[in-house]
Protein backbone atom coordinates (compact mmCIF):
# COMPACT_ATOMS: atom_id res chain seq x y z
CA UNK A 1 0.00 0.00 0.00
CA UNK A 2 1.13 3.41 -0.83
CA UNK A 3 -0.27 7.09 -0.96
CA UNK A 4 -0.92 9.39 -3.73
CA UNK A 5 -0.73 13.41 -3.53
CA UNK A 6 -2.06 16.25 -4.71
CA UNK A 7 -1.98 19.51 -5.26
CA UNK A 8 -4.91 22.07 -6.60
CA UNK A 9 -3.88 25.80 -8.04
CA UNK A 10 -6.08 28.50 -9.86
CA UNK A 11 -5.14 30.15 -13.23
CA UNK A 12 -2.77 32.35 -10.88
CA UNK A 13 -0.86 29.02 -9.96
CA UNK A 14 -2.30 29.62 -6.39
CA UNK A 15 -3.04 27.05 -3.81
CA UNK A 16 -6.49 25.96 -3.88
CA UNK A 17 -6.50 22.68 -2.10
CA UNK A 18 -3.85 19.59 -1.53
CA UNK A 19 -5.27 15.73 -1.06
CA UNK A 20 -3.87 12.53 0.22
CA UNK A 21 -5.41 9.05 -0.76
CA UNK A 22 -4.26 5.70 -0.05
CA UNK A 23 -3.38 3.56 -2.77
CA UNK A 24 -2.85 -0.25 -3.59
CA UNK A 25 -1.16 -0.25 -7.09
CA UNK A 26 0.34 -2.92 -8.90
CA UNK A 27 2.93 -0.81 -10.64
CA UNK A 28 4.73 2.61 -10.46
CA UNK A 29 2.46 3.23 -13.19
CA UNK A 30 -0.34 2.18 -12.00
CA UNK A 31 0.09 4.46 -9.04
CA UNK A 32 0.45 7.42 -11.46
CA UNK A 33 -2.52 6.39 -13.21
CA UNK A 34 -4.35 6.23 -9.44
CA UNK A 35 -2.92 9.95 -9.15
CA UNK A 36 -4.23 11.19 -11.92
CA UNK A 37 -7.83 9.21 -11.11
CA UNK A 38 -7.69 11.03 -7.73
CA UNK A 39 -7.27 14.45 -9.47
CA UNK A 40 -10.25 14.45 -11.49
CA UNK A 41 -11.99 13.10 -8.82
CA UNK A 42 -10.83 16.65 -6.77
CA UNK A 43 -11.41 18.35 -9.65
CA UNK A 44 -15.12 17.47 -9.67
CA UNK A 45 -15.48 17.84 -5.74
CA UNK A 46 -14.62 21.03 -6.04
CA UNK A 47 -16.64 21.70 -8.74
CA UNK A 48 -14.22 23.21 -11.72
CA UNK A 49 -15.05 23.36 -14.97
CA UNK A 50 -11.82 23.45 -16.73
CA UNK A 51 -8.88 21.40 -15.73
CA UNK A 52 -5.23 20.94 -16.19
CA UNK A 53 -3.62 18.11 -15.06
CA UNK A 54 -0.35 17.44 -14.51
CA UNK A 55 1.83 14.40 -13.65
CA UNK A 56 5.48 13.80 -13.96
CA UNK A 57 4.53 10.09 -15.40
CA UNK A 58 5.55 11.08 -18.79
CA UNK A 59 3.64 7.62 -19.79
CA UNK A 60 0.65 8.17 -18.33
CA UNK A 61 0.14 11.95 -20.45
CA UNK A 62 1.83 10.19 -23.67
CA UNK A 63 -0.96 7.87 -23.16
CA UNK A 64 -3.81 10.37 -22.16
CA UNK A 65 -2.90 12.59 -24.67
CA UNK A 66 -2.83 9.87 -27.83
CA UNK A 67 -3.75 6.11 -27.05
CA UNK A 68 -4.31 4.44 -23.99
CA UNK A 69 -3.17 1.08 -25.52
CA UNK A 70 0.57 2.25 -25.39
CA UNK A 71 0.89 1.98 -21.77
CA UNK A 72 1.21 -0.54 -19.03
CA UNK A 73 -1.84 -2.87 -19.05
CA UNK A 74 -1.83 -2.46 -15.13
CA UNK A 75 -2.54 1.22 -15.66
CA UNK A 76 -5.01 0.28 -18.65
CA UNK A 77 -8.20 0.42 -16.68
CA UNK A 78 -7.42 3.10 -14.38
CA UNK A 79 -6.15 5.77 -17.24
CA UNK A 80 -9.13 4.46 -19.37
CA UNK A 81 -11.38 5.70 -16.07
CA UNK A 82 -9.37 8.96 -15.97
CA UNK A 83 -9.87 9.60 -19.68
CA UNK A 84 -14.04 9.09 -19.07
CA UNK A 85 -14.01 11.23 -16.15
CA UNK A 86 -11.88 14.31 -18.00
CA UNK A 87 -14.60 14.48 -20.22
CA UNK A 88 -17.15 15.64 -17.94
CA UNK A 89 -14.87 18.94 -17.59
CA UNK A 90 -15.90 21.38 -19.84
CA UNK A 91 -12.03 21.72 -20.75
CA UNK A 92 -9.35 18.84 -19.35
CA UNK A 93 -5.91 18.45 -20.36
CA UNK A 94 -2.59 16.53 -19.67
CA UNK A 95 0.21 18.12 -18.81
CA UNK A 96 3.95 16.55 -18.21
CA UNK A 97 5.75 18.44 -15.51
CA UNK A 98 9.25 17.41 -14.49
CA UNK A 99 9.66 15.53 -11.13
CA UNK A 100 11.45 18.12 -9.82
CA UNK A 101 8.57 20.53 -10.40
CA UNK A 102 6.64 18.26 -8.80
CA UNK A 103 7.87 18.28 -5.15
CA UNK A 104 4.81 19.14 -3.30
CA UNK A 105 2.86 15.88 -4.40
CA UNK A 106 5.44 13.54 -3.59
CA UNK A 107 5.85 15.05 -0.23
CA UNK A 108 2.21 14.73 0.57
CA UNK A 109 2.82 10.75 -1.07
CA UNK A 110 5.96 10.13 0.77
CA UNK A 111 5.71 7.56 4.17
CA UNK A 112 7.09 10.47 6.17
CA UNK A 113 4.09 12.60 5.78
CA UNK A 114 1.91 11.86 8.81
CA UNK A 115 0.21 14.94 9.21
CA UNK A 116 -2.66 13.65 6.84
CA UNK A 117 -4.11 10.57 5.21
CA UNK A 118 -7.20 10.78 2.74
CA UNK A 119 -7.44 14.34 3.61
CA UNK A 120 -8.72 17.73 1.54
CA UNK A 121 -6.92 20.48 2.54
CA UNK A 122 -8.93 23.91 0.96
CA UNK A 123 -7.45 27.14 0.67
CA UNK A 124 -4.81 26.79 3.29
CA UNK A 125 -2.22 24.58 3.21
CA UNK A 126 -0.34 22.37 6.14
CA UNK A 127 2.23 24.89 7.20
CA UNK A 128 4.32 22.14 6.77
CA UNK A 129 3.97 22.44 3.03
CA UNK A 130 4.60 25.84 2.85
CA UNK A 131 8.10 25.67 2.57
CA UNK A 132 7.86 22.91 -0.48
CA UNK A 133 5.03 24.77 -2.20
CA UNK A 134 7.00 27.94 -2.55
CA UNK A 135 10.57 25.73 -3.67
CA UNK A 136 7.91 24.38 -6.56
CA UNK A 137 7.22 28.31 -6.89
CA UNK A 138 3.91 28.09 -5.96
CA UNK A 139 2.51 31.26 -4.16
CA UNK A 140 0.29 30.58 -1.40
CA UNK A 141 -0.95 31.32 1.43
CA UNK A 142 0.55 30.81 4.63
Amino acid sequence: MGFVGLIARDMERKFVAAARYAISAPSAAAAEAYALLHGCQLGEVLGVRYVILESDSLEAINCLSSSLSRGSWEAFPVLARVKQLGGKFLDCRWSWVPRSANGVAHKIASGSFTEMSDVVWVVRPPSSLVFVLNNDGLPCPH
